[in-house]
């Protein structure tokens, strides 16, 4: 199954559609209303599919996280709150494509030397692996350890705990 089948999985209900946006600036929007209970997905198509589904994964999360209008709030309250939305669910998407367990399973199968692979195997484009490097950056600092792994975000690389350590 590809990433995007598995994206669209989590909220299967959520349609999501690709479609020529006028703005070749704005890579995708989320909106639920009234006429569309269950929320809708627009896919600008003039991108490529890696980049489409770093976005369908963050639209995904305004879909889990957001509420009300974010877009063109002007009061500094108003663009405040629109911030934290916009992060809670840049956030909730990163989480969804890339959770630390991934970049374990790459770890373990071999797909780790080249960002490049990665990318590849995880169905997103190098910038967008990037922006989650950095995001996990913020948020755990220059490593984590997590299910018996260290995994360090500058430079990248994870170590497998032996049974000998005691750290």
């Amino acid at each position: 199954m590809q990433n995007r089948e598995k994206l669209m999985n989590y909220f299967n209900r959520l349609q999501v559609k690709e479609i020529d946006m006028p703005n070749k600036k704005i890579k995708g929007l989320y909106s639920r209303n009234k006429y569309i209970p269950n929320g809708m997905v627009l896919l600008n198509n003039n991108y490529d599919y890696y980049s489409l589904n770093g976005v369908l994964a963050e639209e995904i999360g305004h879909h889990a996280t957001s509420h009300g209008n974010i877009l063109d709030n002007y009061s500094t309250m108003q663009n405040i709150m629109a911030a934290k939305q916009e992060v809670k669910a840049r956030r909730f998407g990163y989480d969804l494509i890339l959770p630390l367990d991934k970049l374990i399973e790459c770890f373990e199968n071999g797909i780790w030397d080249d960002v490049y692979e990665i990318c590849l195997y995880l169905e997103i484009d190098r910038s967008y692996f990037n922006e989650i490097i950095h995001d996990y950056k913020l948020r755990f600092g220059n490593y984590v350890k997590y299910n018996g792994y260290t995994i360090e975000f500058e430079p990248l690389n994870i170590y497998k705990k032996s049974k000998g350590d005691k750290k």
